[in-house]
């Protein structure tokens, strides 16, 4: 409690004591010097009790006049934020406790709306995806019917229909993912990971995309296990691995590998596809930026890799893009070790 606040709190009280001592002064000064008799120290006495007890019991009713009002208002379930007002233009705010009740009150309300401000984030950012994600599904549905229609025993008309299909398959799962992602206090599992386990994994999650395009896969990671949760980090290198099956040519490559120092793991992910403009690399993991890529030469919601982002930084695992026009384009996730952990946050 601020000092001065408390002092106009205390007025009566303050204001009692001086009463006293006036009324001692004026007694001694008034009565026979160094004479004082049984009558008049009992004189004396009565007038002080007096005095004290008019103070304490106006203090009182003052006290009991607030804190009724705000039993009231508890009572009826009304908002306390008018109560707060009209005390404070009676001067009744100034009662001991009436002054920390409002300021918990702010605190809890502010506190509330954070948390609401938040959580229509995340409806918002799940309402997105799902929007864009339900639309994409019509898209792939429909070449799915025109497929349908036109085989006739032709190779050719059935990959693409199983290249639609898996394409359906993998927004489907994505939009699982989502909304998961945003309840994950709610779906956390933490637990020893196998990077390049889970790294194989995810090469054969988007095994149909790199098939029908020719990728080949250069793979050479060294062992590395930590404490994570294993299906977030699947979700994480699968959104890197299916964004480079976007944007690299027929008969691409990506290679992945690995490399480490004192202050973390180092995954690379690296393809020789059409790169990322460098204006707009620091875009890369905005919300439902796609970019000129994306715009022209395919299909994407701008959602993947925000949100693979979003998780990487949940989990404490750092994730950068590197490219160059018409070249190469590389994700480098970090799992730091301890050191490096606590390095990074004393960084951020």
């Amino acid at each position: 409690m601020r000092t001065m606040a408390y002092i106009k709190g205390q007025w009566e009280w303050i204001a009692c004591q001086a009463g006293i001592i006036i009324l001692v002064n004026v007694v001694l000064l008034t009565s026979t010097p160094l004479a004082k008799t049984l009558g008049e120290i009992f004189y004396l006495d009565l007038l002080v009790l007096c005095v004290a007890a008019a103070g304490f019991f106006l203090h009182l009713r003052r006290v009991g006049k607030a804190y009724g009002k705000v039993r009231q208002t508890m009572a009826a379930s009304r908002d306390p934020g008018w109560l707060f007002k009209e005390l404070s233009e009676t001067g009744e705010d100034s009662v001991p406790g009436i002054s920390l009740m409002h300021e918990l009150l702010a605190y809890e309300r502010k506190n509330f709306s954070l948390k609401e401000s938040d959580y229509r984030q995340r409806m918002n950012d799940l309402k997105d995806y799902l929007t864009q994600t339900v639309h994409d599904l019509k898209v792939n549905l429909s070449v799915c019917e025109l497929a349908v229609n036109r085989l006739e025993n032709e190779m050719e008309i059935a990959n693409k229909l199983l290249y639609q299909i898996e394409q359906m398959k993998f927004r489907i799962n994505q939009a699982l993912f989502i909304t998961r992602a945003n309840h994950y206090s709610e779906d956390v599992v933490s637990g020893n990971v196998d990077l390049e386990k889970v790294v194989k994994e995810a090469i054969a999650a988007n095994a149909e995309f790199f098939i029908q395009k020719g990728i080949s896969i250069q793979n050479d990671l060294r062992p590395y296990r930590f404490i994570s949760d294993k299906k977030w980090v699947h979700y994480i290198i699968v959104q890197i691995l299916n964004n480079s099956s976007k944007y690299t040519e027929q008969n691409g490559e990506i290679t992945i590998f690995s490399r480490e120092d004192e202050r973390a793991y180092h995954l690379h992910l690296r393809d020789n596809g059409i790169g990322i403009p460098q204006e707009e690399i620091d875009r890369v993991f905005d919300k439902g930026f796609t970019g000129t890529n994306g715009r022209n030469s395919t299909k994407s919601t701008g959602m993947g890799m925000y949100y693979a982002k979003k998780m990487a930084d949940t989990l404490g695992i750092g994730l950068r893009v590197h490219s160059k026009r018409g070249e190469y384009t590389e994700f480098v996730l970090s799992f730091y070790k301890l050191s490096g952990y606590m390095q990074r946050q004393q960084l951020m």
